[in-house]
C-alpha cells in the first residue's frame, strides 16, 4: 500500500480518475483538522463512486479527528 498526500479534493479527484487500484492510504498529517476533515469528507464522497463497496485509508495527525469524522456518519473510510 502506497501513501499519497494531495493539496486539495480536486487533486484527489484526477488522480482517481486516473487509477485502477483502490489499494493506497490518503495521508491527511499534514493538514490542520479543518482542512484534513473536509478534505476526507469529499474525498471518500468522490471514492465511494468509483469503489463503492471498498473503504478509504487515512492517516490522520491526530484521534480528535475521528470524533469530528463521527458526526458525518461517513462508512467507507478507515484510519490506519
Amino acid at each position: 500500500m502506497i501513501n499519497l498526500a494531495f493539496s486539495d479534493a480536486e487533486g484527489f479527484k484526477k488522480y482517481l480518475s486516473s487509477t485502477k487500484s483502490a489499494d493506497f492510504a490518503l495521508d491527511t498529517t499534514g493538514m490542520n483538522i479543518f482542512e484534513g476533515l473536509k478534505f476526507m469528507v469529499l474525498s471518500s464522497a468522490y471514492f465511494y463512486q468509483k469503489y463503492p463497496n471498498s473503504k478509504l485509508k487515512c492517516r490522520i495527525k491526530s484521534d480528535d479527528i475521528k470524533s469530528l469524522i463521527a458526526n458525518f456518519d461517513i462508512k467507507n473510510l478507515e484510519f490506519v
